[in-house]
């Protein structure tokens, strides 16, 4: 996920607001250099994908859409192809030329960028990226993402970088570099490291090191792909994940040496959770690592990793010493003080604590969305150790260079561009070719937190031809996988409104290109959001996102509060979060801000 300059911005707003949400996706490649200034200075979820190992989606296909993706796909690199995942942010370019070429496109573009520049600091400093999976290798979603372009980001920005990760298969061009003996348990285990080197150009590179055990090599990354549930061994297996990636700096000769001890340790989400206690309790205490820092950075923070101490003791299973339960000990209305809790620890021992933006970052010092946490984050950031940066997009999200859309455009040519995108977008897909219709789309995981049940229930109204003519003429395209439930609504919103709505169950990150680039608006009716990525996307497209005004939406999106205020800065609608209520009551709120939209003369609908 290499990040985006700021010179394809919403297009449809107009130029006039280029450089006001530019910021937005500057702020990740700032963040990589700020990373190390701030540290220096004074899933429970299940996945049923690894490399190699695919299992059928849940959901159904509807007829059209099948249709579609059984033509194309074993064609050519300018059809559609059907790819399951859990997640709507696939990266569909890994070839480290190909990125480089991209990123050179960026920095010779027309657009002129003339806001300071961020510059790099610390590069000495060698930075070790520990994270339970790692695009392209291993993914369930947006953490594999953003654990790709540290290793990238980083490594291209001077940084000697290595990126740890576990081995859940064979990887090719992995090759065996060493190994260590971990206790845990009561007994030691032997762990096996397998290096990938990553030559990004100019000297840079990235040194990738799997974790090899046979506790990884399992069809699921955290769950059984059988019947969805956690594996009862993954405090075992993230345990011995963490003490391996603190001793792979210490042991491990790569092209001549190691990286040594004064590093910068980025840990990821609760699976890596204990890196902190381990850094701080197993080595720092016995003089090593003394100069090191360990940043942890909460991606969501409603998956904390809890365990019971009375099953998992400290001292016989983890191998740490009793002092440390002041803080893996945590809270839990189930566990009650019995509670382990790996999230809450690693925000306890870390050095700093990050977040992928910075409304996420005030949510979850908060009551109510810092589940049970809040008390800790606040503590963090009256020390000034705490902030949150927000995630940028990858360079492949242009529409000027975009291969998989079938126009190409830019500032100048966005009107014809999106045109024919939309008119391409339409006829694949079913919809009545209506250049006048209002085509919106939402592509993200079926689920409650996306907001996938307000959606669904606006639908008949949004179809509903009314008196102003705003509605009626209106297309919807949902694509999604996730939950049979709405996996189900989607096929039935298609089956009952033929040529006006496309529920298209699976992902496809070709059609989600596509999309992008053929849609007038983007839904993001998000119960809560750490950071999002499509409403990044969308700007990038002049595709005007509406989203709920909440964690990094709220960050990345300007709203239209105020009509002639407003008129030369909003980027999208971000009404406030919806409950469940009647599909009139909760369209009405919801959309108030969208119809306002269309009135904005610059828009140019």
């Amino acid at each position: 996920m290499e990040l985006s300059t700021p010179n394809s911005l919403c297009w449809r707003v107009g130029p006039a607001h280029g450089n006001s949400v530019g910021l937005a996706l500057l702020l990740l490649r700032a963040s990589f250099s700020w990373v190390l200034l701030f540290c220096f200075s004074s899933h429970d979820r299940c996945d049923k994908r690894v490399q190699g190992h695919t299992t059928p989606t849940s959901g159904t296909q509807t007829p059209k859409t099948k249709a579609v993706s059984d033509a194309n796909s074993d064609s050519g690199p300018d059809y559609m192809e059907r790819v399951f995942s859990l997640s709507a942010l696939d990266s569909l370019l890994q070839d480290p030329e190909g990125k480089a070429e991209l990123r050179h496109q960026l920095e010779l573009d027309e657009l002129e960028d003339k806001r300071p520049k961020y510059t790099s600091h610390h590069l000495s400093r060698p930075v070790v990226v520990v994270s339970s999976e790692v695009n392209p290798w291993s993914k369930t979603g947006g953490l594999a993402m953003v654990a790709g372009s540290y290793g990238y980001e980083f490594a291209m920005r001077g940084h000697r970088t290595m990126v740890v990760s576990p081995r859940y298969a064979a990887y090719d061009g992995a090759h065996y570099i060493g190994y260590t003996k971990v206790w845990l348990d009561g007994r030691e285990h032997e762990v096996q490291f397998f290096h990938l080197y990553q030559d990004l150009g100019d000297g840079n590179g990235t040194d990738y090191i799997f974790v090899s055990h046979e506790c990884f090599s399992r069809g699921g990354l955290y769950c059984d792909p059988k019947d969805g549930k956690e594996y009862p061994d993954n405090l075992f297996r993230f345990s011995l994940l963490t003490v391996a990636a603190l001793e792979a700096p210490l042991i491990l000769n790569i092209r001549g040496s190691t990286f040594g001890q004064d590093v910068l340790f980025i840990a990821n989400d609760w699976q890596t959770g204990l890196l902190p206690v381990y850094h701080l309790y197993k080595y720092r205490r016995n003089n090593t690592y003394r100069n090191s820092r360990c940043m942890f950075v909460i991606h969501n923070i409603g998956y904390q990793g809890k365990y019971r101490l009375s099953k998992f003791p400290i001292d016989s299973y983890l191998g740490l010493p009793p002092e440390a339960v002041e803080y893996l000990q945590g809270e839990d209305l189930n566990l009650g003080n019995d509670c382990m809790n790996l999230l809450s620890a690693a925000c306890l021992a870390s050095d700093r604590v990050l977040t992928v933006s910075p409304n996420y970052a005030a949510e979850i010092q908060s009551p109510e969305g810092g589940q049970g946490l809040h008390q800790i984050l606040q503590d963090k950031g009256r020390q000034n150790r705490m902030a949150g940066i927000l995630n940028g997009i990858a360079d492949e999200w242009n529409p000027k260079t975009d291969p998989h859309i079938p126009v190409n455009y830019g500032l100048r040519t966005f009107e014809e561009g999106k045109a024919a995108c939309k008119k391409d977008l339409q006829r694949s897909l079913g919809l009545h070719e209506d250049p006048g219709a209002a085509l919106i789309g939402f592509c993200g995981r079926l689920c409650y937190q996306k907001g996938v049940h307000l959606i669904t229930q606006i639908i008949p109204w949004l179809l509903t031809y009314e008196a102003s003519g705003v509605l009626g003429r209106v297309q919807v395209i949902l694509m999604g996988k996730g939950e049979d439930t709405y996996a189900s609504q989607l096929s039935n919103a298609e089956n009952h409104n033929k040529g006006r709505v496309c529920g298209y169950v699976g992902f496809d990150p070709k059609i989600e290109h596509r999309m992008l680039a053929g849609c007038d608006f983007l839904l993001m009716p998000s119960q809560y959001e750490p950071c999002g990525l499509p409403q990044m996307y969308a700007q990038a497209y002049g595709t005007v996102p509406v989203v709920h005004e909440t964690g990094g939406l709220k960050d990345s999106v300007l709203g239209l509060w105020d009509e002639q205020r407003d008129r030369e800065t909003a980027t999208g609608s971000l009404p406030q979060r919806l409950k469940a209520q009647s599909p009139s009551a909760a369209s009405s709120n919801a959309f108030d801000a969208q119809v306002q939209l269309t009135k904005v003369p610059v828009l140019r609908l």
